[in-house]
């Protein structure tokens, strides 16, 4: 009698091993699967990092790194920039997910700074100026060959510049540069131009901007945001904002 017990603990035991390992199998043969890319029902966040990762290596060909999900988008960089926070788009149909990301505008960054920066000396004299993508996705069929004035022309981005020059005729300045980002395709979802000392601007970086802005670390700030219906920018809408009162006193 002891003996049958024991011998069904053991068949018992066994059973429940191998439902564990089965259950320990298929989880990991499905983040394999995910991880090539293999296009099944995703159920927890790390499938959804798992395949973006995946998607962006293979569309881009370079590695990526997952960062974190929020809302229906995944965030990632690439190992090579790890301070670029791309994000890669999801959407879920007939239990099948496809992705879309913005990481074109991350690419042809430099180039349309450097762009920009042309247009804008003759106005401004030496000034700074970064583009920041925003968080949307791109047209899919855009790639690492995309040209920088077709995501010029169609992106969604910022334009940020830096500048130490007067602040007299600001926004005649101001309307100036809008007129040449529309004769040039330009179609930066908005222009702020930004006043500040000589000191600043020589040793001004991308990553103090938000830190400018939340300051209010500026003489002057000129804005404006672009009407893409009407392929313009809005007039009254163009802002002039005063900076701190103790901006270059401190």
């Amino acid at each position: 009698m002891e003996k049958r017990k024991i011998s069904q603990n053991k068949e018992a035991i066994r059973g429940i091993l191998i439902i564990i390992a089965f259950i320990v199998g298929l989880v990991f043969l499905r983040d394999i699967l995910v991880k090539r890319g293999v296009r099944i029902l995703m159920l927890t966040r790390q499938d959804y990092i798992n395949a973006a990762e995946y998607y962006m290596q293979k569309k881009y060909g370079e590695k990526f790194e997952g960062e974190y999900v929020y809302e229906y988008s995944v965030y990632v960089h690439p190992k090579s920039k790890p301070e670029w926070h791309v994000v890669v788009d999801f959407e879920s149909e007939g239990g099948l997910t496809s992705f879309h990301d913005n990481y074109v505008g991350y690419l042809k960054k430099e180039e349309l700074e450097k762009y920009i920066y042309e247009l804008a000396k003759p106005i401004y004299g030496e000034c700074k100026v970064f583009i920041e993508p925003h968080g949307f996705g791109l047209y899919d069929n855009w790639n690492k060959d995309t040209d920088m004035r077709i995501y010029a022309s169609k992106g969604d981005y910022t334009t940020n510049i830096f500048t130490n020059n007067n602040i007299k005729d600001m926004d005649t300045k101001f309307k100036s540069i809008c007129q040449i980002f529309i004769d040039n395709k330009l179609e930066s979802n908005a222009i702020l131009v930004t006043y500040i000392t000589d000191a600043d601007l020589s040793n001004f970086q991308e990553k103090y901007i938000d830190m400018v802005n939340n300051r209010r670390s500026f003489f002057y700030r000129v804005d404006a945001v672009y009407d893409n219906v009407e392929k313009r920018f809005i007039d009254i809408d163009i802002d002039i904002l005063k900076g701190n009162e103790d901006y270059a006193k401190q």
